[in-house]
């Protein structure tokens, strides 16, 4: 079974990065599916904030169902 995976996935994080950069997309681990979305959304910032995407990222948007649940500026 996958980790991550667009389908089963319950989070779906967009990083918009700044220009001529790439955007990223990142799912949420499903063994955390069952947790509420606030706790998804704290541990995956936590990651996020390790990573080097953050030095060059503008925004990021948060979707759970296709619905956008939460926005962060940089």
């Amino acid at each position: 079974m996958p980790v991550f995976a667009p389908e089963q996935s319950k989070i779906k994080m967009v990083i918009l990065t700044k220009t001529k950069e790439k955007n990223a997309v990142w799912w949420s681990p499903i063994n955390q599916n069952k947790r509420n979305t606030q706790s998804i959304v704290t541990s995956m910032l936590r990651r996020f904030e390790k990573h080097t995407l953050a030095k060059i990222t503008n925004v990021i948007q948060f979707y759970e169902n296709g619905n956008l649940i939460a926005s962060k500026k940089l």
